[in-house]
């Protein structure tokens, strides 16, 4: 009888089947994973909701197992703050295109920039949750959070080629025209009931708030001498 390490010895080694080079780096497949990941995510608050969108449905959607989706995001609220951020850069080029054609001043844009946003977050089922602000203080949170300011900032910042004196102020005058826009959100009146109205209110309201006031042309009273310092 053959001795078995000598069988052992004459035997073929085994051929091990690769995978086929994708021709993209480890890095990029990374980051490819993760896109896939986040995109997954604005799909299944969608569909199902914030409070429905958990990481095993979203792991599900995306065809990846829920530790594949641990490895590249810690927690839950860490992926969705990243999806509604996509999800709201999405809009921003929207909202600046839609602003600008409609726009010869400064009130002008700050204006349409409301009025487009207010019709793209309601459009936009991924944005609900921040429309929902009240009732969640998560949501609340993260409308004004660092990172939505920055988004914000980015479709306000035209705003500076019809008044470029509004530089200096335009960190503010992003953060007051978020908390209209919430408010537009989350409350209707007859004011509000439609563009036309909307954009008459707007103007009235938010346009002075923001902007500073204009020079008056009427001279100056002589101060009477018995007033006089």
């Amino acid at each position: 009888m053959e001795p078995i390490r000598e069988r052992a010895a004459d035997a073929q080694p085994r051929q091990v089947r690769r995978a086929p080079w994708s021709g993209r780096s480890p890095a990029a497949q990374a980051e490819s994973a993760r896109e896939k990941i986040i995109d997954a995510t604005v799909t299944c608050i969608r569909r199902h909701g914030l409070e429905r969108t958990s990481i095993s449905a979203i792991a599900t959607i995306a065809g990846v197992s829920r530790p594949t989706v641990y490895a590249y995001f810690e927690t839950r609220e860490a992926l969705v703050s990243l999806a509604l951020e996509q999800a709201g850069r999405s809009i921003a080029e929207r909202v600046v295109a839609a602003a600008r054609r409609r726009s010869k001043t400064a009130g002008d844009f700050a204006v349409e920039a409301l009025i487009a946003a207010r019709r793209e977050f309601r459009a936009e089922p991924a944005l609900h949750p921040i429309s929902q602000a009240p009732a969640d203080a998560w949501a609340a949170n993260q409308a004004l959070s660092e990172n939505s300011l920055e988004i914000a900032r980015s479709i306000l910042e035209p705003i500076t080629s019809y008044d470029p004196s509004l530089e200096s102020r335009l960190d503010e005058i992003t953060e007051t025209l978020i908390r209209w826009l919430l408010s537009l959100l989350i409350f209707d009146s007859d004011r509000t009931s439609s563009d036309t109205k909307l954009r008459a209110y707007l103007r009235r309201s938010v346009v002075p708030a923001i902007l500073p006031p204009e020079p008056t042309d009427a001279p100056e009273r002589p101060v009477p001498a018995d007033q006089a310092p």
